[in-house]
C-alpha cells in the first residue's frame, strides 16, 4: 500500500516528503553529536555483538528511553543497524563518518538546532513593523559550532596554505609584521598566527566582550596577541596606519555597516600593508549560484537567512547583506571603501572551495 501511495505522489511532493523526513533526521543526529551516542554505540556495539538500548544508554550516561528512540530515528533512516530483536550496531563506515570531524557535513548539522532556536524571533524580524534583526548574543550555540567547524580549516590550512595565498610565505617574511584581526571571535584564527608567528605582533578585535573573554582566556602565554573589544565600523583613531596586515575571516557579511568597516581597514593599513578577506564563494546572483551547485546552493542561502542576514541587519542603517553577498558586491564596497582595483585580486582557495580571498593592497 505505501509503495501504491508513493507511486501516486507527484515528484513535487515526493519532494518535500523527503525535505521533510531529512528536518526530522538531521537534528536527531545533531543530538547524538552532542550527547556522543554514535561513539558510545560503536564502543559497546558490533555486527558480530550487536548491543540493546539500555547497553548504550548505560555507555553515553543517559536514560534508556530516550536513547531507544534515538536509536529508532537512525535506524529506521538506515544509518544505524537494527537486528529482528532490536539490537543495534553501526557499519565500518558509519563509525568513521560520525566520528568527530572526519565528515564536516555531519559536524556542520550542529547548526541546524543552533539556528533554529531563535525562529519565532526571526519571524518578527520579517515583519514590516517587526524588530530590525536577531543579537550576536542569541546564537552563542551558532557560534560554538562555528568554533568547532572552523577547526578543520584552521589546523590543516592556515598557516601552510592561506599564509602563504596572502603574502606571508614563512617566518622571515612575518619578522616584525603588526597584523589585525577584525571579527576575530574566540580567537582561534590569532592563535594560531601568534603561535606559528612568534615575532608577529598580532591584534584581535571584536564586538563582542564575551567573545573576547574567551578568547583572553585561552590565549595566554602567547605574549605576542592582544584582544580588543571594538566595532569595526568605528576602530580606535590610534590605530591609523598601524598594521601590515588586516584579516577579516568569514566576518564582514555580518557586520551591519561593512561598508564603514573596509574603510576603517584602509585607514588602519599602512602604505604597502594588506588586506585580506576570507568570504563565502558566491556571484551577488541567485541564478547563478544556483546554475552552478544546483540544490546544493539552498545550504548557505539558508544559513544566511537563519544566522548571517538577522544579525547583519540589526540596525536601522545596516546594509543587510547576508551570507551569500558574492563578488560583485564585495569588489563593489572594495572599492568604494578607497581600495584600488588594480590593486585587488580575487582568488580562488584550492584548500576551501566555498570560500573565495580577496586580497587587497594600499598604495
Amino acid at each position: 500500500q505505501n509503495n501504491n501511495c508513493r507511486n501516486t505522489m507527484s515528484a513535487l511532493q515526493e519532494r518535500l516528503g523527503n525535505m521533510m523526513m531529512g528536518g526530522l533526521v538531521v537534528p536527531t543526529i545533531a543530538l547524538g553529536k552532542r550527547l556522543g551516542l554514535f561513539e558510545a554505540l560503536a564502543e559497546v556495539a558490533s555486527e558480530s555483538a550487536p548491543a540493546e538500548a539500555r547497553t548504550v544508554a548505560e555507555k553515553a550516561g543517559c536514560k534508556e528511553r530516550y536513547v531507544r528512540e534515538w536509536l529508532a530515528v537512525l535506524s529506521c533512516a538506515g544509518f544505524i543497524e537494527i537486528t529482528p530483536d532490536e539490537k543495534f550496531w553501526l557499519t565500518e563506515e558509519a563509525k568513521h563518518e560520525f566520528s568527530g570531524l572526519n565528515n564536516l557535513l555531519v559536524a556542520e548539522m550542529l547548526y541546524i538546532p543552533a539556528m533554529l532556536k531563535n525562529f519565532y524571533d526571526l519571524e518578527d524580524a520579517f515583519k514590516r513593523e517587526g524588530r530590525h534583526g536577531l543579537e550576536y548574543s542569541q546564537f552563542a550555540e551558532f557560534d560554538q559550532v562555528m568554533d568547532v567547524t572552523t577547526k578543520v580549516l584552521i589546523d590543516k590550512h592556515l598557516i601552510s596554505d592561506y599564509m602563504p595565498l596572502i603574502g606571508v610565505s614563512d617566518n622571515r617574511a612575518a619578522d616584525g609584521l603588526k597584523v589585525l584581526d577584525i571579527g576575530c571571535g574566540t580567537g582561534s584564527h590569532a592563535r594560531k598566527i601568534a603561535s606559528a608567528y612568534p615575532k608577529i605582533e598580532i591584534h584581535g578585535a571584536d564586538i563582542s566582550a564575551s567573545a573576547i573573554a574567551k578568547a583572553r582566556e585561552s590565549s595566554q602565554g602567547l605574549s605576542n596577541l592582544t584582544f580588543h573589544v571594538e566595532d569595526a565600523a568605528k576602530m580606535p583613531s590610534e590605530w591609523t596606519e598601524s598594521f601590515d596586515l588586516i584579516t577579516i575571516f568569514d566576518a564582514c557579511h555580518e557586520q551591519a555597516r561593512p561598508d564603514l568597516s573596509l574603510k576603517e581597514v584602509l585607514r588602519m593599513l599602512k602604505s604597502g600593508g594588506t588586506f585580506a578577506m576570507l568570504e563565502p564563494r558566491a556571484t551577488s546572483n541567485i541564478h547563478s549560484d544556483k546554475t552552478a551547485r544546483g540544490p546544493f546552493s539552498a545550504a548557505p542561502y539558508a544559513i544566511s537567512l537563519f544566522h548571517c542576514l538577522p544579525v547583519g541587519s540589526n540596525a536601522p542603517d545596516a546594509l543587510c547583506l547576508g551570507m551569500m553577498w558574492g563578488e560583485g558586491k564585495a569588489r563593489k564596497l572594495i572599492e568604494e571603501a578607497g581600495f584600488k582595483k588594480e590593486l585587488t585580486q580575487v582568488l580562488e582557495p584550492s584548500f576551501s572551495p566555498a570560500h573565495l580571498v580577496y586580497v587587497c593592497k594600499k598604495e
